[in-house]
């Protein structure tokens, strides 16, 4: 079932039932109000009638009969009956060998004075009436509402007429309507359709810009912008790690070359494949480091725990310097927090230690004196660790490039490196909900502050 079908269904359905309650209740107030007004017309004519009887003696019973009969038409033919004291009847106005009536019934209305009831099909009325001699006569009055019950059974026909032309109405309408709703919806859908991996900067037309539909649009313009970029980190990941991996291939296959030119003794050999041991470490450490770079844009899988920033840079400084003996790691705070929590955060020791072993490295590579200075400082929400150096500095003008995929600043040139660790050190922040910054000068070296929410 199509969602313009389910609309106009529901919407159907909730008419219905709108019309079904207000067409019922309608009926339910006209049947009360009709009999109210009928008990009412039942007790004048049985109060008229003792009036006529008591107060006018002059009146002959016969002539009243008569009066009876022609008066009062719509409740005709109305039974009256007149009992005394002794419960006898004083008063019929209509033609019968017995007159029939119930002792309980009279004692009901001579204790309650007036009582509304109902006879098969006829509406009953009972109340009592006293003359100047204070003495009292139940009347009781019954009749059958023809031409009340006639006019309900009428409205009964008009609402069932209206209610289902009401519903026919309704459904069609409902269609229409939903039709028309949904437009906007079925044009998108024939945009999205002509969207390939190709064009995706093609946008959706947004309509008013005030809508539901309208921010669908918007939104789904966001994530389309969102997968060209995407596409386009791809793209440059793929040139970038092709051009970096084919610089170190080239080099092992012309060592190989040279290698297979001429007979070499021993020791030449021996320099060769030392000469290829540095290259196949370097595509090592350049496919390591990819991977990692690959593996942090996957964060499906990606689990928190409490970990402590001061244990993860202490190992960081025991694995840089048992790999980089010359190097100088140095760790301190700027001021040791009461509560351990301030430098726990929620990670993965694996990506920390990555995240730090980058910030590191490079500090001591591209310092002359070999060393780097770890600050660790926390306040309410966040833990800071700041990694400066003294070393060559970047320019102003790249600062804002240095954390994407396999940029090099001009004078980091002459050093080794593939332009992969900053942006790895970015994307495994951004898995930490933290944030990172650079600040440097020209050959007085650079600070960077990581920033993360601690538990």
């Amino acid at each position: 079932m199509t969602i313009r079908t389910k609309i106009a269904v529901q919407f159907s359905i909730i008419v219905a039932t709108i019309l079904a309650i207000f067409s019922i209740a309608i009926y339910l107030i006209s049947e009360n109000y009709r009999q109210k007004e009928f008990y009412n017309s039942l007790r004048d004519r049985a109060l008229t009638t003792s009036r006529l009887l008591i107060k006018e003696p002059q009146i002959d019973k016969q002539l009243l009969k008569v009066i009876d009969k022609n008066t009062l038409s719509s409740l005709y033919p109305a039974q009256v009956l007149v009992f005394n004291d002794s419960n006898q009847v004083a008063y019929y106005n209509y033609e019968a060998d017995t007159i029939y009536y119930s002792p309980e019934l009279l004692d009901r209305i001579r204790s309650q004075r007036y009582i509304e009831t109902t006879f098969g099909d006829k509406q009953v009325v009972g109340t009592m009436y006293s003359d100047t001699s204070s003495k009292s006569y139940a009347v009781l009055a019954q009749a059958e509402d023809v031409y009340g019950k006639q006019k309900l059974e009428n409205i009964k026909e008009t609402m069932y007429v209206g209610y289902f032309s009401a519903i026919l109405l309704t459904i069609l309408l409902g269609f229409i309507f939903a039709g028309q709703s949904l437009k906007p919806i079925s044009n998108i859908n024939d945009e999205i359709s002509q969207i390939t991996a190709t064009s995706l900067k093609r946008k959706l037309e947004t309509g008013n810009n005030k809508d539901e539909i309208a921010t669908l649009a918007l939104n789904f313009n966001r994530m389309l912008s969102r997968l060209d970029k995407s596409f386009e980190l791809q793209k440059s990941f793929v040139s970038n790690a092709s051009h970096e991996l084919r610089t170190p291939l080239a080099a092992v296959k012309s060592e190989i070359q040279v290698a297979l030119q001429n007979e070499r003794t021993p020791d030449e050999y021996k320099g060769i494949l030392s000469t290829l041991l540095h290259d196949n470490d370097r595509l090592i450490k350049l496919t390591n480091s990819l991977l990692v770079l690959a593996k942090s844009e996957d964060d499906a899988n990606f689990k928190l725990n409490p970990i402590r920033v001061d244990e993860v840079l202490f190992s960081v400084q025991d694995e840089i310097l048992h790999l980089n003996p010359n190097f100088t790691v140095l760790i301190d705070f700027d001021e040791i927090p009461d509560d351990m929590n301030w430098v726990t955060v929620h990670g993965k020791v694996e990506l920390l230690k990555t995240l730090f072993m980058n910030l590191v490295d490079n500090a001591c590579k591209y310092s002359q004196n070999q060393q780097a200075d770890i600050r660790i400082k926390a306040n309410k929400g966040n833990c800071l660790i700041s990694v400066s150096d003294t070393g060559i500095g970047i320019p102003n003008e790249e600062l804002e490039h240095v954390f994407e995929p396999f940029y090099r600043t001009k004078n980091a040139s002459t050093f080794k490196g593939s332009g992969i660790g900053l942006s790895i050190c970015r994307r495994i922040v951004d898995l930490h909900q933290g944030k990172i910054s650079v600040k440097s000068e020209i050959s007085k070296g650079s600070l960077f502050v990581v920033v993360l929410p601690h538990v």
